[in-house]
């Protein structure tokens, strides 16, 4: 009966450890993501698996561009996803809502050359149609990022994914591998 008793337990200790075992930080490795990111020439993809069955993945986008010595332009795109996650018997599962999902981008000109100018309706024309352009990107490239995102479901849509987990990566179904 002690026999019994003790394996009962040590099973119910080793179900519960398993998933204690993916809390933390993750990191993804670029190539997985960069397809995904598509113009942008600096990407990384962090995962955040905690205690409480939540998760939350970021993923980050940039170029910069140096147009002559005043001229200097960058964009950024940003994913963030969050949600519940469960470990059963070696495969992990993820509930997303649509509120989960975010995408932000953004455009940056600073260009000395507009500050210079002794004419305050040229500052304006120039200001307004930069400020005219960074929107219509902005927009434009969130509503890229959120399709692009979707032809990668494997980044954070789980059904019962096979999962891997030893002390440095972690490996979730056949593509995804991360490193702590």
């Amino acid at each position: 009966m002690k026999t019994l008793l003790l394996t009962i337990v040590l099973s119910l200790f080793c179900v519960c450890a398993f998933p204690q075992k993916i809390t933390g930080k993750w990191s993804c490795d670029k190539e997985v993501v960069r397809a995904l990111m598509g113009d942008f020439e600096d990407v990384s993809c962090t995962y955040k698996f905690k205690k409480n069955g939540t998760f939350i993945i970021k993923i980050d986008g940039g170029t910069s561009t140096y147009h002559s010595s005043t001229a200097y332009h960058q964009q950024i795109g940003t994913i963030r996803i969050k949600g519940h996650y469960t470990i059963n018997n070696g495969q992990i599962s993820t509930i997303v809502k649509e509120e989960g999902v975010e995408a932000d981008a953004l455009e940056i000109l600073d260009d000395k050359d507009l500050m210079g100018t002794k004419s305050h309706s040229n500052i304006a024309t120039k200001a307004n149609w930069y400020y005219d352009v960074r929107d219509n990107y902005a927009k434009e490239m969130k509503r890229k990022l959120l399709n692009r995102l979707m032809a990668h479901r494997y980044l954070w849509d789980w059904d019962k994914e096979p999962i891997t987990i030893t002390r440095k990566e972690l490996k979730i179904g056949k593509i995804l591998k991360c490193r702590r």
